[in-house]
């Protein structure tokens, strides 16, 4: 017991020193920063959309939403009094912040919801009841670390329109918008919000809702005690995904050399103790990838 106190009492002293350097581009204390905190999503969706009267009503984080076909992760789902959508992105990486993703989740949130509606419509009322279904206004926002479209500009704001008339469709209820993180060095709002994002000490953020969250998670007991707390659950998670790979490659070596020696794979699956569907489905695999290489 001595030495597993030892080991916990380690873990959490780096874990405090890991929380140190800790920014809201870093997404385990981006997520908790966000996780219930009303006041500051309100304040990140204000700022970026200049709508000083918007009230958001509810925040979620790391939320999953589940349509034929695909998953899709969302960093930050907001919802305000009218019922507008805000899925909010923050990515260090431009591979995470590709447009077609953006499109892809402002499609799965219009598909989710519209799913949604449906059901519950189907519940409580019959066809002939049914009124004209209404979309929802649907914004997507990706804040990058970096200058992804490379024009310098703090917003790129992408609204569907018709390309022969260089008209927008007023009608659309999907919006994308991209914060460009390089742009953080002027005095306006915008700016000063994107400064913040970058800095890891409270004392040197310029709004003072976000520096209070962030003082209250790297500073006060309970704060830090949530945080170690995230930082034990994605070790936990590390350490899960590499047992399972470990795992995964050890059996697909298997199979790999029990066909090279051209062994049945029901012996296979025997020894493994796995479906012979599933050992089976791993040598086509193999087959393929060995075919495509030729």
């Amino acid at each position: 017991m001595h030495f597993m106190d030892t080991d916990h009492a380690k873990r959490r002293e780096a874990y405090r020193k890991e929380l140190k350097s800790l920014r809201l581009f870093d997404d385990k204390f981006m997520t908790l920063f966000f996780k219930d905190n009303i006041e500051g999503a309100q304040l990140l969706v204000r700022t970026i959309l200049d709508r000083p009267d918007l009230s958001i009503k509810s925040v979620r984080t790391q939320e999953t939403l589940i349509n034929p076909g695909r998953s899709v992760r969302l960093d930050i789902l907001a919802s305000d009094s009218s019922g507008v959508l805000y899925n909010i992105e923050v990515q260090r990486e431009n591979a995470g912040a590709d447009f077609n993703r953006a499109c892809l989740h402002a499609a799965t949130l219009l598909t989710h919801h519209s799913m949604s509606k449906s059901k519950a419509k189907a519940k409580s009322q019959t066809k002939s009841e049914a009124k004209k279904y209404e979309y929802p206004q649907i914004y997507v926002i990706f804040i990058t670390e970096k200058d992804f479209f490379r024009n310098g500009r703090p917003l790129s704001h992408f609204e569907w329109m018709i390309q022969e008339d260089k008209k927008t469709i007023s009608e659309s209820c999907q919006h994308i918008i991209y914060v460009n993180g390089e742009c953080r060095y002027v005095d306006n709002p915008l700016e000063q919000l994107i400064y913040d994002f970058f800095c890891s000490n409270p004392n040197d953020m310029k709004n003072k809702i976000l520096a209070d969250r962030v003082r209250y998670l790297k500073e006060h007991k309970e704060g830090v005690k949530s945080m170690c707390k995230e930082f034990d659950e994605l070790l936990e998670e590390t350490e899960k995904r590499c047992r399972e790979e470990c795992n995964a490659k050890m059996v697909r070596d298997a199979v790999a050399n029990a066909m090279a020696r051209g062994l049945p794979m029901e012996l296979v699956a025997d020894l493994l103790t796995l479906p012979v569907d599933a050992v089976n489905q791993i040598a086509e695999q193999l087959k393929a990838e060995a075919a495509a290489s030729l």
